[in-house]
């Protein structure tokens, strides 16, 4: 497949999932990430103070 569906948690909590190529590395999947919608709404004015990315499997985004 060509195509992977990853969850996006923020503080280890599933709050979105997505599909996204299935080649991409772990700086293009935290860029998805970034760009979807809802964790865009969810980390909103919080400090991002790390972000993990599995690739293929999901992409943790830690917040204060």
């Amino acid at each position: 497949d060509s195509t992977v569906e990853i969850v996006v948690q923020i503080n280890g909590k599933v709050k979105a999932k997505m599909v996204i190529d299935a080649n991409l590395d772990r700086d293009g999947m935290q860029n998805a990430a970034m760009e979807n919608d809802e964790v865009k709404a969810l980390v909103d004015g919080k400090e991002i103070v790390k972000v993990i990315a599995v690739p293929g499997k999901l992409v943790n985004i830690v917040v204060k």
